[in-house]
């Protein structure tokens, strides 16, 4: 089908970002935060006392960076969610969800879609709008507690159980979705199949 290669597309870019993401912007803030891991890159998310150690590179980086008259972690933080880590959540929902669809349209298909094929294809898409969700609520929970208005307003310890439970629900439906894409792919292979349809 003509359209499959625009999911390819989008896949490759997500790809793309991801890596500028773990490999540069990431990094950079870790740097400046004394090799400390910002919650949006630890799976199980930061208990109360690791949120108040981040809490406080994060103050402490603060005071730094106004004497030394540049941007700090936590305004850099704040900058990310509002670029790459605005785009990036859609990018990899529509990924996830091509991802699915592909399993059935890409190449030869399966000479129908199964009952359990169409479940798991609606699951995917599912948790794909609940991880996308839970990472924008990750991002705006996170901006809260560690953005530059939080380094004067105080630490915020009724939002540390909300950040860890977005965090973790966003690592675990990304966990699922990637074990049902496997699924269909792997019953793609193994199930009846015909020539795909020509393009028209």
């Amino acid at each position: 089908m003509k359209w499959l290669w625009l999911g390819w597309l989008v896949c490759v870019i997500t790809a793309g970002l991801l890596g500028y993401m773990a490999l540069v912007e990431t990094p950079a803030l870790s740097a400046l935060l004394g090799g400390m891991t910002v919650p949006d890159a630890k799976p199980l998310g930061h208990d109360e006392e690791a949120t108040r150690a981040l809490y406080a590179a994060f103050q402490a980086d603060a005071a730094r960076a106004g004497a030394e008259g540049r941007q700090s972690a936590s305004a850099a933080y704040v900058a990310m969610h509002a670029r790459s880590d605005l785009v990036f959540p859609p990018l990899l929902a529509a990924s996830l969800g091509f991802l699915a669809f592909a399993s059935v349209y890409a190449g030869r298909r399966l000479a129908e879609p199964s009952r359990a094929v169409s479940i798991g294809i609606g699951l995917v898409l599912a948790l794909a709008f609940t991880y996308l969700a839970c990472d924008f609520l990750e991002n705006a929970v996170a901006d809260a507690m560690y953005g530059p208005e939080a380094m004067t307003a105080g630490f915020n310890t009724s939002l540390v159980f909300v950040l860890q439970v977005l965090t973790r629900g966003k690592y675990i439906t990304l966990a699922l979705a990637a074990v049902l894409i496997v699924a269909l792919w792997v019953g793609r292979w193994k199930g009846p199949r015909q020539p795909a349809a020509p393009d028209t």
